[in-house]
């Protein structure tokens, strides 16, 4: 019975495992614009009308990262998170539907402003681009072992990329694909999710890092307290592929597959300063723009 009861509680949200720090995992967002703009370019149509990203995303993609642009367009049918992009506005859910579904801690929930829901799009549809790269697949499988085979409650730990795509496919279509999100103006500092794709962030906490994090608890994947610089659990994980350091790899500093807790190299959340204009990577002097994040999305004309 007591087993039984750490998972329903997991699976509730209530134990603090499906909450994640925005003051620990910042990122700041161009401004996106307000729906997306069809292009004939059918590659660029891809990003814009199937990921909805913003026309600057789409542009700067295009003329920094053609080729991995073309290769997820040739694999679109098959990405991971693929058929939950692009959202639809019955995702954006107002506060007074929640009923007796539980509510982030400390949250006041509010309606969805299109402002917040546009930006919302277009970071999921970063989040969605970044997770299936050939640098995201290749540090998942090469750091795995980081990763407890008992750290969620009730889910198997995939043992390699293709097997955690699949997991997450056919989760999310459990789900039918569809992400039921909320939003508060609370400054809690922090965004919560749980298993359905039921999300909660904050106005001001809308960020690449934080809703991969939380896409990982919606569909299933749970971690035990906060961070502690052990990417021992899959949320954090995929966090730090993304935000923290471009190679999870780099966790033991002594380059082995095992390390105390002191020994870790976690990095630290991309937060550059020019974080909200476009700047080329060999001109980034913050050491965090070797992060995907940084990699994909920090780039000037």
């Amino acid at each position: 019975m007591k087993k039984l009861s750490v998972i329903v509680l997991a699976t509730l949200g209530l134990l603090g495992s499906n909450v994640a720090s925005a003051a620990e995992h910042s990122q700041s967002l161009a401004q996106p614009n307000a729906a997306p703009v069809h292009y004939t370019n059918p590659a660029k149509d891809f990003l814009s009308s199937k990921l909805g990203l913003s026309p600057s995303d789409v542009e700067m993609l295009f003329k920094y990262h053609e080729k991995t642009v073309l290769e997820e367009f040739r694999n679109r049918d098959n990405l991971l998170f693929g058929n939950i992009v692009p959202l639809k506005n019955t995702s954006f859910m107002p506060a007074n539907t929640i009923g007796n579904q539980p509510v982030g801690p400390g949250y006041h929930l509010v309606n969805w402003d299109q402002q917040s829901i546009t930006k919302f799009k277009n970071t999921l549809g970063r989040v969605v681009f970044l997770m299936n790269t050939s640098e995201f697949r290749n540090d998942f499988n090469l750091s795995l072992f980081t990763v407890k085979a008992q750290s969620s409650v009730n889910v198997l730990i995939p043992s390699s990329y293709d097997k955690f795509k699949s997991y997450v496919n056919q989760t999310a279509a459990s789900f039918g694909n569809h992400v039921t999100a909320y939003v508060s103006n609370s400054h809690t500092g922090r965004a919560w999710g749980t298993n359905g794709l039921f999300i909660q962030f904050e106005q001001s906490g809308i960020g690449a890092d934080l809703i991969a994090h939380e896409m990982m608890h919606g569909v299933g994947f749970a971690h035990d307290g906060i961070y502690t610089g052990w990417n021992d659990n899959i949320p954090y994980y995929v966090q730090t592929i993304l935000s923290r350091n471009e190679s999870a790899s780099d966790i033991c500093d002594n380059g082995l597959s095992k390390c105390e807790s002191n020994m870790i190299n976690s990095g630290v959340p991309y937060n550059s300063k020019y974080n909200d204009t476009y700047r080329p990577a060999s001109h980034e002097t913050d050491p965090t723009s070797t992060a995907l994040i940084g990699k994909y999305f920090n780039h000037v004309s």
